[in-house]
Order: C-alpha cells, then structure tokens, then sequence
C-alpha cells in the first residue's frame, strides 16, 4: 500500500474490461432492482469528409502511449443526471470500491460521470467513442479522460430505469423526452450532422465494417422498434408505443466529470478567445472538426487532483481551463491547416460576444 497519495498510480484509460451499474433496472413486473453488467464495446468510425480539390488524406491516428488492456471491473452507482444531448444523458456516478476490483482503491481515479445512450441510439454513442479514442493525446488537456465504451443488452422483461424519460412520439416514430426535462437541460436535438460549406463529400473510410461505413450513424429505427402494422384500429396504431420484439442494446461512456459552463450576463476575458481557439486548433492538428462549436460543449476543466493534474497540450504545451465535449457529430477531414482558423474562429468569436448579452448563440443561426 502506498504511503501517500502522491505515490498513487493512475488508472489507465484502458483499465477497465466491465462496468456495472448499480441497481439500474427492473425486473418486470415484479419491479425488483437490478444490477446491469457492461463489457467492452467497439468504437464505430463514420465516413471522412474529404474537400474537394485536395488530395491528401487525413491525419493518421497517433500512436497509442497506453499500456495492454487490463481486466479490472467498475462498480458505480448512478446518482443525479447533469445533462443531456442528441444521443444520450449524462448522470453523476459514484465508484463503490468494495465492489470494484481490489487494486482500484489504491489508484488515481478522477471523478465520473456516466453517459448512458438513449433507446435507439447506442451505435451512435460508439461513434463518440470513436473520437475520444482518436484523441486520446489530447485527454486531461483539451478533452476529458475517457475510460472506454461498454454495452450491454436489455431483455424485454427488464425496465431500463435511465429511459424512463423516452416517450414515444407517434409523428417521427421515435423515442424522445421533449417536454420532460428542464430548459437549462435542453440542447438541440436536429439530425444536421455538419455545418461545413467548403465544399467536399464524405468518403469511405476503407474501415472494414462495411454497415459502419454504410450508416455512420447506425440509423436503423425498424430494427429495434415498430408498430404493429397489422392493427386495423388506427387510433392505436398512431399512438401506442411500438412492439419491443426482441432485447435492446445500451451503451455508455465512462468520462472523467468535469466544471460548469462559461458565465452568462458578464464581461469575458479577451484571453478567453485565445484559448478556445488553442484548443480548437489542436483538434485541427488531428484532423478533428468537432463540428458542434457551442455554449453547452464548452465546459471547465475539473479542479486538480495531486495525482490527477489537468495535462498540458502535446502541440502547444499550455494547460488550459476548459474542456471541450460532445464529439458524436464529428468526423475527420482533410482540411489544410491554414483553413482551420477562420472557420472555428468565426464561431467562437461570436459565441463569446454575445454571451454577456445574455444570448447564447448557435452555430446554425
């Protein structure tokens, strides 16, 4: 046993081989707590955005500093839930040492949050994961640490207690929580997957999953849920939930917690400009557009642990106070860097101006 925390090995990112989550179902319908187990999942690549008249391709992936992946299981209980996206919610998560695997309680492991993939689309949080992966020089710096992706199938018997929010909307035939969560909550939820207009088109990405590549974003609503098309009572067909008819997947991100948003109302500091365009620009060396340049993705840097430190920037070598998340709509280009600028610049410039008008701009307006 180490005689002080700063003698505390860190937990890998790649540490983990399950994850359970603590009392987040019940057994129907008896309504008994359960626990879900999760393994590791595969990350799902999408599709290139290659830009016309340039012929390069774009950056390779850097080469992974981190060590063989381990088999170590983490427990959590899932406490309030802190936010909410296109694809998923985020809940706080609590590690329960006694149930996880012995050697954690002697590590460095930051604070958590879990999140947990709406009905329907767990490929698509795969494909975030995809991204953190690719970044994975710039977690603890421009982006929160990322202790993999982990699935698990739902039986139909079994009430999935994070979906309580889905309802199910009978004019798209989807699943959704409008009205169901608070405002501040609320962030956009359009299917528009990128506000690029340099020109280009999106190319496969030679990956060998031929579906992935197909359907980026593994948009399959007819093979998770239908109605009954036989019903000949159409009040029932347009309003009644779908048929389940067979288990549902799930899928969740285990991220390092991280700060607040930036404050609205009140004057900012200029050298808060120039360092989210620092930031954007080491996504830029990785051939990275995040592509969801917003107020809600913009979040503090966790407050500095003796053995968890925020890291500094392999291109740039600053430490900065934010953190950049929400990367399920990115994908990797072509780009030349002499082209990011003015493209996340522009964004950002006008984010910041009117924030102390109490305005939150969207890149879509």
């Amino acid at each position: 046993m180490p005689t002080s925390d700063n003698q505390r090995k860190v937990v890998p990112a790649n540490a983990f081989s399950n994850v359970v989550l603590s009392g987040v179902a019940k057994d129907v319908p008896s309504s008994t707590p359960r626990d879900i187990i999760l393994t590791g999942g595969k990350p799902r690549p999408n599709k290139p955005f290659m830009l016309d008249g340039y012929t390069s391709r774009p950056p390779k992936r850097l080469p992974s500093r981190l060590p063989p992946p381990g088999n170590m299981k983490l427990h959590l209980a899932i406490g309030n839930k802190i936010g909410r996206g296109r694809v998923a919610r985020v809940f706080e998560a609590t590690v329960d040492l006694d149930k996880s695997s012995p050697e954690l309680a002697s590590m460095a492991l930051p604070p958590l949050v879990v999140k947990i993939s709406r009905r329907e689309d767990a490929k698509k949080l795969a494909r975030e994961a995809y991204y953190y992966e690719e970044m994975e020089c710039l977690q603890g710096s421009v982006i929160p640490r990322f202790y993999g992706l982990f699935e698990a199938t739902i039986p139909p018997e079994v009430e999935f207690v994070p979906w309580v929010y889905d309802k199910f909307n009978p004019t798209t035939r989807r699943y959704d929580d409008s009205g169901s969560e608070s405002e501040e909550e609320r962030e956009d939820t359009s299917d528009d997957d990128s506000d690029d207009d340099d020109g280009g088109s999106f190319e496969d990405d030679n990956n060998d999953d031929d579906k992935s590549n197909a359907d980026p974003d593994g948009d399959d609503d007819s093979e998770d849920y239908h109605s009954d098309s036989d019903d000949d009572d159409e009040r029932n067909r347009d309003n009644d939930p779908p048929v389940v008819p067979r288990p549902t997947l799930v899928s969740i991100l285990v991220l390092e917690r991280v700060g607040g948003r930036m404050p609205i109302g009140q004057r900012l500091p200029p050298a808060l400009l120039e360092e989210l365009d620092e930031m954007y620009s080491d996504l830029a060396k990785l051939g990275v557009d995040h592509v969801d340049i917003r107020y809600f993705n913009i979040l503090r840097a966790p407050e500095p642990l003796p053995d968890l430190p925020s890291l500094p920037s392999p291109f740039t070598q600053r430490t900065y106070n934010w953190r950049l998340v929400d990367f399920d709509n990115s994908f990797k280009t072509n780009r030349p860097l002499n082209m990011w600028f003015g493209y996340y610049h522009c964004v950002l410039d006008r984010l910041l101006a009117n924030l102390p008008y109490g305005d939150i701009y969207e890149p879509w307006e």
